[in-house]
């Protein structure tokens, strides 16, 4: 059966500790500025040494819960369905409401006696001034340029076409507007993915990438720079850690996020 390091769980939520075995649920969600709402639900698992089979974490997904969105004016029942395009395959999404930037959109989700809610804003998307294949003799990865505003937080996830199913989340990319004077240049590494064995820090030849250019609010940031953070100083996203994630999910763990994305399409030559 497929093994799966343990820090899987502990890294969306670091809701538990190598003591803390208690179970809580966890949110894994986000709503874009013209897409639809995706909402992945776990229960935590405890960190400890060695490895568990797939098997026994899908007792972790939470398939039966009740989940709604509302953006202040009508509220969405969001359906669960299996969709092998994200781990864990199985998400709650609503394809009767796209996310709208500037919009305020409350998370509600009841599993048995447990209810937690959630409240996230989609920023306005910004636009990049220049983006390109950025290849040199140690390998290729992606230069991209934007003038951040003082007051707004940005993170990008890259997709390579035929290799990831989903976006995935590039480390050593998230900008703080304050902290930058006018232009800001950066290099976009491929996204790692929390099931892989290893982690590429280059694209190859010949991959077409997809990259989405988020906005986030603080929150949102907040909880991407814990798990960036947890990332750089363990040096792999795989090395047990046991300081916990900023959450804004009340009655739960995770986040709940709301990102205003702009679209890309790169070939690495």
């Amino acid at each position: 059966m497929k093994k799966i390091g343990l820090l899987l769980f502990a890294l969306l939520t670091a809701a538990c500790t190598v003591d803390k075995i208690a179970e809580h649920l966890v949110v894994d969600g986000w709503i874009e500025d013209g897409k639809y709402p995706v909402v992945i639900l776990t229960s935590s698992v405890a960190v400890v040494e060695g490895e568990m089979d797939y098997d026994d974490l899908q007792r972790h997904v939470l398939k039966w819960a009740t989940v709604s969105v509302s953006d202040g004016e009508n509220t969405y029942m969001l359906m669960g369905k299996q969709d092998d395009h994200y781990f864990p395959p199985y998400i709650y999404t609503s394809y009767s409401l796209k996310g709208q930037a500037g919009k305020t959109y409350t998370l509600n989700v009841r599993y048995g006696e447990t209810e937690a809610s959630a409240v996230t804003t989609i920023p306005a998307p910004q636009t990049l001034t220049h983006i390109a294949p950025n290849v040199n003799e140690d390998g290729s990865t992606i230069k991209v340029g934007f003038t951040p505003q003082d007051d707004s937080y940005y993170f990008f996830f890259t997709k390579r076409a035929q290799k990831d199913s989903t976006y995935l989340p590039c480390m050593y990319t998230l900008v703080d507007g304050s902290t930058v004077n006018g232009e800001y240049e950066g290099i976009v590494f491929p996204g790692f993915d929390i099931m892989g064995s290893e982690y590429d820090w280059h694209f190859q030849s010949g991959d077409h990438v997809s990259v989405r250019f988020c906005t986030l609010d603080r929150e949102a940031h907040a909880y991407w720079k814990a798990i960036n953070d947890q990332w750089i100083f363990s040096r792999s996203p795989f090395f047990p850690v046991h300081s916990g994630a900023p959450s804004n999910v009340s009655g739960g763990y995770g986040y709940w996020a709301g990102y205003g994305s702009t679209y890309y399409e790169v070939d690495i030559p």
